[in-house]
């Protein structure tokens, strides 16, 4: 026999792995500190990037960009927190190592003057050795890194499924007018895939079978479990994640363990829907209780003004004047189109933009403008594209003579085309028409009299 054969034979050299095992905790320390801070950047470089794009998005984009924001955004913090714990108790590590090199006998007991007797027969008999804490540290450190890696590729497995079946399941809702009602259908499969089918293969497997052993010879029933492990075997990389699954749950505390990775996958979707929501809107504290988001809608708000430019402002597709403060004989008035807001009324109004003999005057459908109760003509308003906005829409001038001076407003509707109050055009519209409200302060220059 030669010795490869006897190699192969004897299994791996243990001097071998533990050489490879020293190296490995210097790059678990180099991949950590590398990490953290491109994990922490990630969402906002993600938010910004699908800022500049937003009002460009069709009905599939936008259902792939909610859940895909939500999941990378909770991964990507929760992979951030995981590593930190895991490059502290690394750093840990390597500080008791050295505290260990330098002091081999540990902790010196005679030379404890701040411990009474009873304090330090306590300690004697509670605290563990130099060595017990570092191989527990050891393994922490090393289990944590090995669940990241896991967490890392089920997140992202789970979530192209995620993203690619409701995207499906959204756009073929959208065909006949119910686009929500189509995302929760496919979330039903998926919710039976990922939840419904290993409750089952539980229920069979591990409990029935366990409990009955003359199943294991019934061909249908062995049958039936292994096609129902072989769907359950969709929702994640089996080859990939379920050696390190379950080499740590075998290891540690099996219930303890399956509980933790399920809080886990809770706080990412949970922390990755509060962060997407917190970069959509204003805030998400209650404590507005006297200035909610509905009354301020008949007040200012910086996205009606390209004076007062925000990040919040690039994910709303409002009308905007120029700036509040307004002096001269008109303002100038921008109406963003947004195709995932627009275009089905535009169908229902002009059948399609091919049909359309003229597209831009059904754009101009959409809205009616006034100010002070007295109409505006949309027929004034002409195409605009605004590449500093990043839209395209129509754009006008609003006629402000006669007008006193002092605080104004204008008044633009979003109308939807419905001919009854009761008719919708798809299930995700909430509203048939949206009002917006734009107040500005009108102080014209006048002239001094020459008698004066």
């Amino acid at each position: 026999m030669n010795d490869k054969q006897h190699d192969i034979q004897q299994g791996p050299d243990p001097d071998a792995m533990e050489r490879l095992r020293d190296r490995t905790d210097e790059l678990e320390l180099i991949i950590s500190s590398l990490t953290i801070f491109a994990l922490f950047s990630l969402p906002g470089w993600l938010f910004n990037s699908i800022a500049d794009i937003y009002t460009h998005l069709s009905t599939g984009l936008e259902i792939a960009r909610t859940l895909g924001t939500a999941l990378l955004t909770g991964t990507s913090y929760g992979l951030a927190a995981c590593f930190v714990v895991h490059l502290m108790a690394r750093a840990y590590w390597v500080g008791l190592i050295g505290l260990r090199t330098v002091f081999p006998d540990g902790i010196n007991w005679s030379k404890t003057p701040g411990l009474g007797p009873l304090s330090r027969q306590f300690y004697k008999d509670t605290l563990p050795d130099l060595d017990t804490v570092i191989r527990n540290t050891d393994r922490l450190a090393s289990s944590l890194f090995a669940v990241i890696s896991m967490l890392t590729l089920s997140v992202l497995w789970l979530g192209t499924i995620l993203v690619g079946i409701l995207v499906l399941s959204g756009s073929i809702g959208t065909r006949f007018g119910m686009t929500n009602v189509g995302m929760g259908m496919g979330a039903l499969v998926l919710l039976i895939l990922f939840m419904g089918i290993p409750m089952l293969l539980y229920l069979l497997d591990a409990q029935l079978a366990r409990r009955v052993p003359a199943l294991h010879d019934s061909r249908i029933f062995t049958g039936l479990v292994r096609v129902l492990r072989r769907i359950a075997g969709l929702a994640y990389p089996q080859r990939l994640v379920l050696p390190v699954q379950l080499t740590l749950q075998s290891n540690t505390r099996p219930v303890a363990f399956f509980i933790a990775l399920i809080l886990i996958a809770i706080f990412i979707v949970f922390l990755g829907n509060a962060r997407t929501a917190a970069w959509q809107n204003f805030t998400l504290s209650p404590e507005f209780a006297y200035l909610d988001a509905t009354q301020v809608q008949q007040g200012l708000r910086s996205t009606h003004y390209e004076d007062m430019p925000a990040p919040l402002d690039r994910f709303r597709a409002w009308p905007r004047i120029d700036s509040f403060n307004q002096s001269g004989s008109y303002v100038r008035l921008f109406l963003p189109y947004q195709p995932l807001r627009d275009n089905l009324v535009l169908d229902q109004l002009c059948g399609s933009a091919e049909e359309a003999a003229e597209p831009v005057d059904c754009l101009r459908q959409l809205w009616s403008v006034s100010i002070e109760g007295i109409s505006v003509p949309m027929a004034d308003f002409v195409p605009a594209e605004r590449a500093d906005l990043g839209m395209r829409g129509l754009i006008g001038l609003v006629p402000l003579t006669g007008l006193e001076p002092g605080l104004r407003q204008i008044e633009v509707t979003w109308i939807s085309g419905a001919t009854d109050e009761t008719e919708v055009l798809d299930d995700r519209y909430q509203d048939i028409t949206f009002t917006f409200v734009i107040p500005f302060a009108f102080s014209p220059n006048y002239e001094r009299p020459l008698d004066e």
